[in-house]
């Protein structure tokens, strides 16, 4: 870097901005994090928060690529929190701590955090959102300034944490460039659903023999849902959401992947006199990953942030270090070049519906603007809006010549849904079949598998996305305000804080990690001797 004598000769490669620029594609591979070359007292500290409930798919792959990652061990904190010491996920964290003992790792349960329990602690020191009362105890224990909050069904390839702080600190190989108040990843699902439930993971953790009383008959239904998880996150919201960040006119995040500053948020939610600064001023609120970044998007960055910041990434008492110049910002920067993996596995259409309508639900308050007129942008309804405008204005007729009847629009309308799938067809290529991603030794087979699906079967599953996009929607919108989340029923009120209908909620595979035979199965098999909790297991 041009102001950084601390970074080693090899990183400084010389790249004009055209070179540089194609690393955005997602179909090349960028070079090595510029952070983990730095020199040991230069780079950052990085607190790894993940909240885990219940067995997800592939849970043990997903959960242990934060330890393959190339960023220094010395430099990573890493938390796994749960509910409970009762969650079913429990003897899986047990493992990963066991096989990662070299790193800086804790289990943390929010039933012993005390704040919330124990003689000084008090349930109603937080608000009912369960995945902040969740993550509580680790935010306020994280060491540094970066905090890394990634879903336990998330998996990332070895180089993100180090890119991701790249991106948020502004290095790049040839100097130092725009920080950034929050930075996040593209959230892709991969269905998992067709491939053997009796292949292990990458470490053995838990299965379900055959002698359990769980029936594995259901296994012939049709889980129909994982695909259109699949196509939605591959197609419509990737289009979307690399869109919107790109333009950078609004906040886009869904919070799979995310990191800020610590101390930069601590900032911004220091007036709440009730609650300790940073995640558990969101305590009352659902959709608290939008909500961040809204925070830190709509308030300038505070003078202490702008005075340590031109200090990042270099070695302390050095000739930069004492003479540091003023930085530039930028509000949100989207990581490019790898994905937030989401393995699904044998979703059923009725939970892919629920979760879909929960979004919608939850975001009709957070950016009613925005969710209004969301339908408008699916490729039914935008067609459609196309061929009207098209068969309808004067000039169009006048000058292009457009007849104004019933035919010309049907076929216009279907010329442009024929492109718009054509486009989606392209995209979902690219996206499941990335080559960016590392295909190391670590790497888990369902992700370096090429995936590959007959055009009559993709079709359908496309299809049947665009027909579900507007009931959805329509369901989401004027359906109530009602949502299940995390094993716990919760109405959303006008001012976006969620209010908990019942303690006991309502049970579902997707909310509260209830997992079918098969996903027991794909979590490896039962360790020798070791007592594995199967309490929340059941067959669909």
């Amino acid at each position: 870097m041009s102001e950084g004598p601390e970074l080693h000769a090899s990183q400084k490669l010389q790249v004009d901005h055209k070179n540089w620029s194609r690393y955005s594609n997602y179909s090349t591979k960028p070079p090595a994090p510029v952070s983990s070359s730095l020199p040991l007292s230069a780079i950052p500290h990085v607190t790894v928060i993940r909240p885990v409930k219940g067995i997800e798919p592939r849970l043990y792959d997903c959960l242990a690529a934060t330890f393959h990652q190339t960023y220094p061990i010395s430099r990573l904190t890493i938390f796994f929190c749960v509910s409970s010491r009762d969650d079913p996920a429990v003897p899986i964290l047990e493992r990963l701590l066991y096989d990662f003992s070299t790193y800086d790792v804790r289990l943390l349960v929010e039933d012993e955090d005390p704040n919330l329990a124990g003689r000084n602690g008090d349930t109603h020191n937080l608000g009912p959102n369960p995945k902040i009362r969740n993550m509580s105890r680790a935010y306020r224990e994280a060491k540094g300034d970066i905090v890394w909050i990634v879903d336990c069904n998330v998996w990332v390839d070895r180089f993100v944490a180090g890119r991701l702080v790249d991106l948020l600190y502004g290095f790049t190989p040839s100097s130092y460039g725009r920080k950034y108040k929050f930075v996040h990843q593209l959230p892709i699902a991969v269905d998992v659903s067709d491939l053997s439930h009796d292949r292990p993971q990458s470490k053995p953790i838990i299965s379900v023999s055959s002698t359990s009383q769980l029936s594995i008959g259901s296994l012939k239904r049709s889980y129909f849902g994982g695909l259109l998880e699949e196509m939605f996150l591959s197609t419509s919201h990737a289009k979307f959401y690399t869109a919107i960040s790109a333009v950078a006119v609004a906040p886009c995040t869904v919070g799979k992947s995310s990191m800020f500053r610590r101390p930069h948020l601590n900032a911004v939610t220091a007036s709440d006199s009730d609650r300790d600064p940073g995640i558990d001023y969101f305590s009352e609120n659902i959709c608290e990953d939008h909500l961040i970044g809204d925070l830190l998007w709509k308030n300038a960055v505070p003078d202490e942030i702008c005075v340590s910041a031109t200090k990042e990434g270099k070695v302390p008492d050095s000739p930069s270090w004492r003479n540091p110049s003023v930085a530039s910002w930028g509000n949100h920067g989207l990581l490019s070049h790898s994905f937030a993996l989401q393995p699904t596995r044998q979703l059923s259409l009725d939970a892919y519906l629920a979760r879909r309508t929960r979004w919608l639900r939850v975001r009709k308050f957070t950016v009613p603007a925005a969710t209004f007129v969301e339908h408008g942008t699916e490729s039914l309804f935008c067609s459609a809006y196309g061929a009207l405008g098209l068969t309808s204005l004067p000039w169009c007729n006048e000058i292009l010549k457009v007849p104004r009847t019933w035919s010309a629009f049907l076929m216009l309308w279907t010329i442009s849904v024929i492109i718009w799938c054509l486009v989606d067809s392209q995209m979902w290529g690219l996206l499941q079949n990335s080559g960016v991603l590392d295909v190391g030794d670590d790497v888990p087979f369902w992700v370096k598998r090429k995936k590959r699906k007959k055009w009559v079967e993709w079709l359908q599953a496309w299809l049947a996305r665009e027909l579900f996009a507007f009931p959805i929607w329509l369901w989401a919108v004027v359906g109530g305000v009602t949502v299940v989340w995390r094993g716990r029923r919760f109405w959303v009120g006008m001012d976006m804080k969620v209010h908990e209908i019942d303690a006991k909620g309502t049970e579902s595979k997707e909310d509260m990690g209830v997992v079918s035979t098969a996903d027991a199965r794909s979590n490896g098999s039962i360790l020798k001797g070791a007592p594995v909790n199967l309490g929340k297991v059941r067959a669909e």
